[in-house]
């Protein structure tokens, strides 16, 4: 029995598109910097896979079906996809890859402005939304400076990279922190007035695929820099 979340049109749009983009993002990344065509298309097909796979794992609420092991999901996915990365380092980064791509991916990070479009809707405590959402939109304005900043000179501080990092894994934390304690679960410390469900499709996505592939992305951002510009 699937479980949807009656979310608000535009949410439904923004994140599949973000869903269904970051695939071809990867891609371009190796593409349009003279990289690999053939590892683009590796890269590109396996994240395609993990949105499939996450997309089935939010659609039939598997964290709630599994439950209590269910809460481990949301960790092991946010770390697997950058163990791998950290395990395979040597392949992902065989060349240098610009910083303005890496960092440019968090500018869709924008997109967490949906949980306050579901707060207003009633389907999100606003316990939770307003740090995630809020914490994720200043995360993408962040992003977007650096790269209006940064257009006309491909080179990127130390500074500024960390200075995305950190903004980035903080803001994860605490949505992190928020979405633990004000759900149903162990964890539980904050017992808001509306359920908080954002497990469910379509903003079970964010969590489930979006967040990972951030990290991804903060985790290849720092190798490329230890490896290419240190």
């Amino acid at each position: 029995m699937y479980q949807i979340l009656e979310a608000h049109f535009l949410t439904l749009v923004i994140i599949i598109t973000s869903v269904m983009g970051t695939p071809l993002y990867i891609f371009g990344i190796y593409v349009f910097n003279g990289k690999s065509s053939q590892k683009a298309i590796q890269i590109g097909f396996v994240f395609l896979l993990w949105g499939a796979l996450t997309f089935w794992i939010c659609l039939i609420d598997a964290q709630r079906k599994l439950a209590p092991l269910g809460a481990l999901i949301v960790p092991i996915l946010w770390f697997l996809p950058s163990l791998i990365l950290y395990w395979k380092k040597n392949w992902f980064l065989g060349e240098k890859i610009p910083q303005k791509w890496l960092i440019g991916y968090q500018a869709f990070r924008v997109i967490g402005g949906v949980f306050l479009i579901e707060m207003m809707m009633e389907n999100v405590p606003g316990i939770f939304a307003y740090p995630a959402g809020l914490g994720d939109m200043f995360v993408g304005f962040v992003a977007m400076g650096v790269l209006l900043t940064h257009r006309k000179n491909n080179h990127i501080t130390k500074t500024v990279i960390f200075l995305v990092i950190t903004l980035g894994i903080l803001d994860f934390v605490s949505a992190f922190f928020f979405a633990a304690t004000s759900a149903e679960g162990p964890f539980q410390l904050f017992y808001p007035d509306i359920a908080n469900v954002v497990r469910l499709f379509p903003t079970g996505m964010i969590p489930l695929f979006l967040v990972p592939c951030a990290i991804f992305f903060h985790t290849l951002s720092l190798l490329n820099y230890l490896k290419f510009e240190r």
